[in-house]
């Protein structure tokens, strides 16, 4: 090139492009975190247990229907002979109300067979389609009081009893391991400020390991015999006893209210039904009612289009300012009142909610009594839903960590491995299931 000249050349881009722009973040697109077992921990419901399994108790009911299995007496007549399925806990003197709204009385009890005579005059039994009072196989009879005669003797004595109900705990296991390259290798992206696969894996196994004791609590079966048992009915490969807890679904399905919905989806009628029964078992007032995605689709667009009638003013719908807020979270209707909260184990798209999944989870709202129940006798309460986990003797195991290898803290070995082993012996327990309700 001459003195003084300018010689011009085209910079290319190309060069560049073999330069990467990392984000040094692992974007958490799971979102695993926030689980079931959260809830109970965060609200403090996290009891011990000295034993794998754990009992408890809830008083009998005081006034018990009778079903009639059969009548016999002569037709016309004020006093006739009915048997009853169980007549255990009726006794001699008491009163019993029949459906055509007249009032007859236990003269006296034979097995199951009770003689009963109308309290009014010129009352008659209808047994053959005659007239008088109607009474006839699988007619329910309520024993609602008791008349004595003057100068009589006190009834036969009558003992109420208890109904026991079991759970027990689960074993969970999980474990990873690092080899010394892995444990030492840097990786392009941070977590928790350090650049080291360690630290990533250690987090994900852990929330892996909780989510399944989640999972469990929620969806888990009880199983048939437990550890105490000379031939448990669930082992492992090795012959070793295997028990699992009895999930919140199991409780609610065998002792609680199910409802189906009347319709494609939830309507205020569907409402109405879960309010007779509630009230049937004589139920609380609140509830947190979990949902995932669908119910909780559900539960908006219905009392959403409540709000568009007169049954609720728009100041009552809308919440108005920079947003307006258009989920209904809370509402009172029918004299109790509800809390919906959204529960993302319910849309688990590999596990509760998928193309051929059990349709029970995703299209379920639970409804669990947001109160303490109180104990018989006692001024007393106690929180309805918790987890028990196993303690004793000096022993927790409510979550146990331990390290082995080379890497471990403090090494226990000469493998050149760090390994992760988590164990935990928990298990669900529910009091005053009877309450608890589900609507599919």
């Amino acid at each position: 090139m001459a003195i003084g000249s300018i010689k011009k050349e085209v910079i290319s881009s190309i060069p560049f492009l073999d330069q990467r722009e990392i984000l040094n973040k692992v974007l958490n697109v799971t979102s695993e975190e926030m689980s079931f077992l959260d809830i109970m921990e965060l609200s403090g419901r996290s009891v011990a247990t000295k034993v794998p399994t754990y009992h408890h108790f809830i008083n009998d009911e005081l006034y018990k229907l009778g079903e009639v299995s059969a009548v016999s007496g002569t037709d016309g007549q004020a006093t006739a002979t009915i048997t009853l399925a169980d007549a255990s806990s009726v006794r001699a003197g008491e009163l019993v109300y029949f459906k055509d709204g007249k009032v007859g009385r236990v003269q006296s009890k034979s097995g199951n067979d009770i003689s009963v005579k109308m309290v009014e005059a010129g009352v008659t039994f209808d047994l053959n389609t005659t007239g008088g009072v109607t009474v006839a196989a699988s007619d329910k009879l309520p024993f609602f009081s008791n008349a004595q005669g003057e100068g009589s003797g006190s009834p036969d004595p009558i003992r109420y009893g208890l109904t026991k109900y079991f759970n027990q705990v689960q074993i969970f296991k999980d474990k990873f391991s690092l080899s010394g390259i892995q444990k030492a290798s840097a990786i392009e992206v941070m977590y928790e400020g350090k650049p080291y696969i360690m630290y990533k894996a250690q987090h994900e196994a852990l929330m892996k390991f909780r989510g399944d004791i989640s999972f469990a609590m929620f969806m888990s079966r009880i199983s048939g015999t437990n550890f105490e048992a000379a031939s448990p009915s669930l082992v492992d490969a090795d012959g070793n006893p295997v028990q699992t807890t009895k999930g919140l679904d199991q409780y609610v399905t065998e002792l609680g209210v199910v409802k189906n919905i009347s319709g494609a989806s939830l309507a205020l009628a569907d409402i109405k039904a879960l309010t007779k029964e509630l009230n049937l078992r004589r139920a609380p007032e609140n509830y947190l009612v979990f949902v995932g995605t669908n119910k909780n689709i559900e539960w908006d667009d219905l009392f959403n289009q409540l709000g568009n009638t007169t049954t609720l003013s728009n100041a009552a719908r809308f919440e108005i300012g920079k947003n307006i807020e258009l989920g209904i979270d809370s509402v009172k209707i029918y004299g109790r009142t509800y809390h919906k909260k959204y529960l993302p184990l319910l849309d688990h798209k590999n596990v509760t909610n998928f193309s051929s999944s059990f349709k029970s989870f995703a299209d379920a709202a639970y409804f669990v009594p947001n109160d303490k129940v109180k104990t018989h006798g006692s001024g007393e309460t106690v929180d309805r839903l918790r987890v028990r986990y196993l303690a004793g003797d000096g022993t927790d195991l409510r979550y146990n960590e331990t390290m082995l290898g080379k890497f471990a803290p403090t090494p226990t070995s000469d493998k050149s491995v760090l390994e992760v082993h988590y164990e935990s012996v928990q298990g669900l327990e529910v009091l005053g299931a009877n309450h608890f309700a589900k609507v599919i």
